[in-house]
């Protein structure tokens, strides 16, 4: 392993100036990798030539580990500019502090995240995705062109709810009960 390479490594595993996105993409890979090797737990995907119960989690813990190893991958050999966006960020942090922001932005979506999960029960899946989505869209690029990405959210929202409650066939919950 070259000298470049082992320090992006040690950058990206929290040893040095490493980003916190790649940290967090590292986080994600174990997880990934976690439910992988718990995929794996459950048994052959293929019986006598049929699919078996093990199969999906399997295909998803694949995908995944091997997604957010990419993405991991990414954030590590972009830790230059990385670093200059946190540079960006740190002096948007001290213009932000006087404004009251003082989450970053991926505790701010790991929040907005456990706060979807909360009310997805309680407002149905209609209104809780209409807003998580916008909301997340928001956070990462501004109130510019809000009526756009409104549109873009009812779409993706509208999607989600024609793939899982016509296609899948599950039942979604909904604000009327």
């Amino acid at each position: 392993m070259s000298r470049s390479s082992s320090s992006l490594l040690a950058r990206a595993l929290g040893f040095g100036s490493g980003s916190g996105a790649a940290r967090f993409h590292g986080v994600l890979a174990l997880l990934a990798l976690g439910y992988l090797v718990g995929g794996l737990a459950m048994g052959p995907p293929l019986e006598a030539g049929k699919l078996t119960p093990s199969f999906f989690p399997l295909l998803i813990g694949v995908l995944a580990t091997v997604l957010c190893g990419l993405q991991w991958w990414s954030s590590v050999r972009g830790a230059e500019a990385q670093n200059q966006a946190e540079a960006s960020v740190d002096a948007d942090r001290q213009e932000g502090s006087a404004s009251g922001r003082r989450l970053s932005p991926e505790l701010t979506l790991m929040l907005a995240t456990l706060g979807y999960v909360l009310v997805f029960q309680w407002l149905g899946y209609v209104l809780s995705t209409l807003v998580y989505v916008l909301g997340v869209m928001l956070l990462f690029s501004g109130l510019d062109k809000w009526l756009s990405k409104a549109a873009i959210a009812l779409a993706i929202t509208a999607v989600g709810f024609v793939l899982f409650n016509q296609i899948f066939n599950v039942r979604l919950p909904t604000l009327w009960g």
